[in-house]
């Protein structure tokens, strides 16, 4: 499915923006993307909601604040699925941008929003607060992707308290988490992965075939060879990576293999012993 209706409408609320909110109502050009949203509305329930949203801006008082909400929620579409798209594939949308039925002003999420994404002191107590008050308000669409990348920021104690946040949501977190993993990335990209190895365990073995047969860092690469324990279905690969892999590869195969309660593993370790000899 081809996105561009939704472009178009990104582009004039950015207008909109900047030219002042009081003119939407004179706003021909917006209202003709509004209107191109209807064919688009039909195919998931996230874009329904952007239509609606787009429509309540020609009729509600706070349009200044109301062009802010949308043009964050379409953001987030784009910004996760930004391409095109199967009808198959539309049902995953609402999960990689967060929940699009929130209760959080834009004046709410803003101080949120600048804890997630500068530096410098007081980003603590906001974001514990702001846990304590709406335990929720993390999965807000205008947030979740920068929810996330907090999991690389420079503070420590910032990026260990999102992790544990993101476990604590379960497995509902996984798919936001593979959206935009990069296997060369740091150490955000190494803690995504860890939760979703963690979370998902057996239920993701493809997204670990994936890291492992593409182009990886040295410790996630590791993790995606060590997280096959979880099916004796890896058995097969795993040899062949001891056969095939370079040295560290090769080890954390073996070590993997040993998890393993099988025949088949077993019976390939010893060999492996008798060549060490």
């Amino acid at each position: 499915m081809n996105l561009d209706i939704l472009y178009k409408l990104q582009e004039q609320l950015r207008n909109s923006v900047i030219t002042g909110s009081s003119l939407i109502n004179e706003d021909f050009r917006l209202k003709k993307c509004v209107d191109d949203m209807e064919a688009l509305s039909k195919a998931a329930p996230v874009f329904a909601q952007i239509k609606k949203q787009a429509e309540d801006l020609f009729v509600c008082d706070n349009t200044g604040e109301k062009t802010l909400d949308l043009l964050a929620l379409v953001d987030a579409v784009l910004e996760t699925q930004a391409g095109i798209y199967e009808s198959s594939e539309l049902s995953d949308i609402e999960a990689g941008c967060g929940k699009v039925n929130g209760n959080y002003s834009y004046k709410m999420l803003e101080p949120v929003i600048t804890a997630l994404t500068t530096t410098g002191s007081g980003r603590w107590d906001i974001l514990v607060e702001a846990k304590k008050e709406n335990p929720d308000i993390f999965l807000d669409y205008r947030i979740l992707a920068k929810f996330i990348a907090g999991l690389g920021d420079g503070y420590s104690e910032i990026s260990f308290m999102i992790g544990r946040w993101i476990m604590e949501n379960g497995k509902m977190m996984v798919e936001p988490l593979k959206r935009g993993f990069d296997p060369m990335g740091k150490s955000e990209m190494y803690l995504r992965f860890d939760i979703i190895a963690d979370l998902a365990k057996e239920e993701e073995n493809d997204f670990y075939l994936f890291v492992i047969n593409g182009e990886a860092r040295k410790d996630i690469r590791k993790r995606a060879i060590q997280s096959l324990k979880y099916s004796e279905d890896n058995i097969d690969f795993l040899i062949e990576l001891v056969k095939t892999s370079d040295k560290a590869s090769k080890t954390d195969a073996i070590e993997t293999l040993k998890t393993f309660n099988n025949e088949k593993s077993v019976e390939f370790l010893k060999t492996v012993e008798v060549k060490k000899k």
